[in-house]
């Protein structure tokens, strides 16, 4: 286990992005991964937050489950569910360094764009969302942050607000169940990584639980500023020291 300064910063960490996927439906990993990487190894922390996002995920589907609709997205997800070991073989060989780099710069520049307004929809949602998944399944295994593609996609489609956060919520929770499998055959996903999860795993259930009630009385914009302002910042930091080794 890690010292306890860390556990306590993971908490805070884990707390704030719950908040943040509560609210608006992603996020959770997007937002927490970068901090964490800085000053745990990424091989450890990507796996405690796939089993952590996995849970803070439960009563957010129970809470969207009428705005879902599985036909929208199956494409998405059974690409995503398909690279996700791919990606699991990249986390097992890359040193740690290179692997907050590649945090770093993906996080980075999908905040970026979003926070730029970037668009460009697709006509054919649905064919495009299987290359989409796949680049999602990819990173679910590599760096756990599914979100990334999917997010940029859905903010491309202008997708409907509801729909947006029912359909992130169940696609996240589909590829990092897929991915658990992987991580377990590859031994990434350790006892030690089990024991960190538990330990913040009340931080995750409380964050979340604030969110969900957030979502109906704050903007869900406002968090996804927030959300995007510290990954920018985040992300940033996890380059430099990733390059500093």
């Amino acid at each position: 286990m890690p010292d306890l300064p860390f556990v306590v910063a993971s908490a805070a960490t884990v707390l704030f992005a719950s908040v943040v996927q509560g609210a608006t439906g992603f996020g959770f990993v997007i937002t927490s991964l970068p901090v964490m990487a800085v000053y745990l190894d990424p091989k450890l922390v990507v796996p405690v937050l796939l089993v952590l996002s996995t849970a803070v995920n439960l009563p957010l589907m129970v809470h969207t489950r009428r705005d879902f609709r599985i036909s929208r997205v199956w494409p998405m997800m059974l690409a995503g569910a398909a690279f996700t070991p791919v990606g699991t073989l990249v986390l097992a060989r890359l040193d740690a360094p290179e692997l907050k780099i590649l945090l770093g710069v993906v996080t980075g520049t999908v905040a970026m764009a979003l926070l730029l307004g970037f668009q460009r929809a697709a006509r054919n949602q649905r064919l495009a969302s299987i290359p989409v998944g796949a680049a999602s399944g990819l990173l679910t295994g590599a760096t756990g942050l599914a979100g990334a593609p999917i997010i940029l996609f859905f903010a491309n489609q202008g997708v409907a607000q509801r729909q947006f956060r029912a359909d992130m919520v169940y696609y996240l929770q589909a590829v990092a169940l897929a991915t658990l499998p992987s991580h377990i055959v590859a031994g990434v996903l350790t006892v030690e990584a089990l024991w960190l999860a538990a330990v913040l795993l009340p931080a995750g259930f409380l964050g979340v639980s604030v969110g969900i009630w957030l979502s109906s009385r704050v903007p869900p914009s406002v968090f996804r500023r927030i959300a995007l302002g510290v990954v920018l910042i985040t992300a940033t930091i996890a380059i430099t020291s990733g390059v500093a080794g």
